[in-house]
């Protein structure tokens, strides 16, 4: 077992549900400051891997482009 930097004990050996099932105890004991900011981190994180994506397949783009098309998929949109 191995410890994050909450000091929770992380098995990687359990099974997607029994993590998910955690993960969420572990939210359910943060402050809603800290749900959030970890909401936008996530955020930022696939914001980021989308824009990479979007280089990826066009990297003629100008970075506003890259920028818009990475932001409308985010929304649901295609690019």
């Amino acid at each position: 077992m191995v410890r994050d930097e909450c000091g929770n004990g992380v098995d990687f050996r359990m099974r997607p549900e029994e993590g998910a099932r955690k993960q969420i105890e572990i939210y359910k004991r943060m402050s809603g400051k800290e749900r959030v900011r970890i909401a936008f981190e996530m955020w930022e994180m696939a914001l980021a891997m989308t824009k990479a994506s979007e280089r990826a397949m066009h990297p003629e783009l100008s970075n506003e482009e890259i920028e818009r098309r990475a932001r409308k998929r985010m929304m649901g949109g295609t690019a």
